[in-house]
């Protein structure tokens, strides 16, 4: 018989208590304190998604909850981004409505299955954009998501796949202070709509795979990174496949590691396709968290980078300010990954690195580069922060 109650509460936190000691051989240096202390807080992290992904979601009764990001740091979350999500049923029918904003674009994947809920058939089974439906002139858009199209419905529609499970949305945008993103929400119609009160069994159903989720989350993105050294991609990059877990068909993504010394830097110098949608680079920490990037240079996209009179792309990836105008703030870690995506690009260049002394990094500059001032980046950074808080975090 499932445990309800607080002998739930009891048998989670026990489920709990063991999850650490099993990560730890999968972590980069598992005698390293502060990586220690950098698996602790992933842990908390993945238990948080766990309990938006667990209790708070609902099929029947949906709506688009944050899966990545500021505060869901896990997994890489390019900062461009808002992900958000919502498990569905294939046989309900769904109405997604709201405001299509200025944001770059706004697209919402159907899925088969949830990598967090070690699903071993998770695959895309569709992508759509919102700039594909009938947008009204205030912004307004509104679309029905069924296996069929209902009858007599003469409206935009979009196909609900038999095997689909899940509807993952991404907001991007390029100019976080000025781009206006999107208003999505979304409704079961073939449903009552007030929700009756939740089963006491149900909810401690889901108390119970709270554990089976946080564990296997955390375990996916480490075994993830140690593959990445078991590949040796240091101080380069590499195509990375996430078609396995449902990626977009039309993005190219690039990972590797860097591994720097003090008083090192890494020189990213890479063409630019001459059609993207969007490109950007980040940098992570050991446990696959993107570095703060509402408090340092973390990232950077095509709209935020400036390029050479050349036309390439040149960056450093430094814990130093370089004073170049492109810089990938490490701060305190020395080693984590970097990663980098074309998406919807007419080609995709596989950038050069080059690891150098950071007094010689202005050798490997452009006569023509400018110099940032410590003041400029000051104010550049306090503008960026400003930018992030303008766009939803949670």
């Amino acid at each position: 018989m499932q445990a309800t109650g607080l002998e739930a509460w009891e048998n989670l936190i026990d489920g709990l208590r063991p999850i650490g000691a099993r990560a730890l051989p999968l972590a980069w240096d598992p005698a390293d304190p502060v990586l220690r202390q950098d698996l602790s807080r992933t842990i908390l992290t993945q238990l948080m998604h766990a309990y938006v992904g667990e209790i708070c979601a609902d099929a029947d009764y949906p709506e688009f909850l944050s899966t990545l990001g500021l505060f869901l740091n896990v997994a890489a979350p390019v900062p461009d981004f808002m992900y958000q999500g919502t498990p569905v049923r294939s046989e309900g029918v769904y109405r997604i409505a709201g405001h299509r904003g200025t944001s770059l674009f706004v697209d919402i994947s159907v899925l088969a299955g949830y990598w967090p809920k070690a699903s071993p058939d998770q695959r895309r089974l569709a992508t759509y954009d919102l700039d594909d439906l009938t947008i009204a002139p205030d912004g307004q858009f509104d679309v029905i998501l069924s296996a069929e199209r209902p009858p007599g419905y003469e409206g935009d529609w979009w196909h609900l796949d038999p095997r689909a499970q899940r509807l993952n949305a991404r907001r991007a945008a390029y100019d976080w202070e000025n781009e206006v993103d999107a208003r999505l929400t979304i409704e079961r119609l073939d449903l009552p709509a007030r929700r009756p009160r939740r089963d006491p069994r149900d909810i401690a159903v889901r108390m119970a795979n709270i554990v089976n989720w946080t564990e296997t989350a955390t375990q996916w993105w480490l075994t993830h990174l140690a593959a990445h050294r078991a590949r040796g991609v240091v101080n380069q990059l590499a195509i990375q496949d996430y078609g396995f877990m449902g990626g977009p068909r039309n993005q190219v993504y690039l990972e590797g590691i860097y591994d720097l010394a003090p008083g090192e830097a890494l020189i990213i110098d890479s063409d630019v396709p001459a059609t993207c949608r969007y490109w950007s680079f980040l940098v992570t920490d050991e446990v696959f968290a993107t570095l703060d990037w509402m408090h340092r240079f973390s990232s950077i996209n095509g709209h935020q980078a400036q390029r050479s009179a050349d036309g390439r792309f040149r960056a450093v990836i430094s814990a130093q300010d370089p004073g170049t105008p492109n810089w990938l703030d490490i701060g305190e870690y020395r080693r984590g990954i970097i990663q980098a995506r074309w998406n919807n690009a007419s080609a995709a260049p596989l950038p050069s690195l080059k690891r150098v002394n950071m007094e010689e990094v202005w050798r490997h500059m452009p006569t023509d580069t400018p110099y940032v001032t410590p003041g400029e980046r000051d104010r550049l950074l306090r503008q960026r922060r400003r930018g992030a808080q303008m766009r939803q975090v949670w």
